[in-house]
């Protein structure tokens, strides 16, 4: 299995920072698609059929619709369709019906010099081929430019961001200015003096009893918040080196 790289750590406020910018983006970009879609609609909207068919049908387009239309017979299962140059070809007469029956399906009607003749019966010319196809993306065209018009006639839907929540798990990691995170062995993280320094005055002591009261917030030099991202993927151990794992949860709301 191919190993995949672990997210660096970062510090907790380039984090926010950066999961904030992502998010600020990810919104702006879903409403400029939104925007381009809506223009590339009404522009698509106002093309003829036969634009809107060299535009917006393709080549596959035509050949699946063929291939569902005029499925190959069974002695050719190699063919995508019914429909190709030398393909076999029976006219309508008074004992038969016309085979494949493309005026039947399409409307269209071939002439003299779209059909050749092999080994004495009939077959499709490059010609014939070019009007089935014409006529097919006309009449995918016709159908897409119909629900295009449609959906503008009732109005295109618009998804705005209003409101949302991230949570990410994360791992938390409390270093001094030396880069040794508290909680690994041999580092030199908080000692217990650090925390009697920085809670010094808030202790006082009665007796055989400590009074604990809240201190007033206090930034201890050289101690540096590092989140990294939690993996999912195995659960949470004792060897995972890390001071508290946990989430955070952000919520926030668009304004305009």
């Amino acid at each position: 299995m191919a190993e995949v790289d672990s997210p660096v750590e970062v510090g907790f406020a380039e984090f926010i920072a950066r999961l904030m910018s992502e998010v600020f983006d990810s919104v702006v970009t879903s409403q400029v698609d939104q925007e381009q879609r809506y223009a590339e609609m009404y522009a698509a909207a106002s093309l003829s059929e036969e634009e809107y068919g060299r535009q917006h049908v393709s080549d596959e387009d035509v050949a699946a619709e063929l291939a569902d239309l005029f499925p190959p017979h069974p002695d050719e299962r190699e063919r995508e369709s019914a429909v190709y140059p030398g393909a076999p070809y029976h006219p309508p007469g008074v004992d038969r019906s016309e085979d494949p029956p493309l005026y039947e399906v399409l409307g269209l009607r071939l002439e003299e010099d779209d059909l050749k003749k092999k080994e004495d019966r009939l077959v499709l010319g490059q010609s014939a081929v070019n009007k089935v196809h014409g006529k097919v993306r006309s009449l995918l065209a016709a159908r897409h430019l119909a629900v295009v018009k449609q959906l503008l006639s009732r109005g295109l839907p618009r998804v705005v961001v209003d409101s949302g929540r991230v949570n990410g798990k994360l791992t938390f990691h409390l270093t001094t200015s030396q880069g040794s995170t508290t909680g690994e062995t041999g580092g030199t993280g908080l000692a217990a003096t650090d925390i009697r320094a920085a809670t010094a005055g808030v202790l006082p002591k009665f007796g055989s009893r400590s009074v604990f009261t809240l201190p007033r917030a206090r930034i201890l030099p050289g101690v540096k918040v590092l989140v990294k991202q939690a993996d999912d993927r195995s659960p949470q151990s004792s060897q995972v080196k890390a001071n508290v794992y946990g989430e955070v949860e952000i919520t926030f709301k668009t304004v305009t």
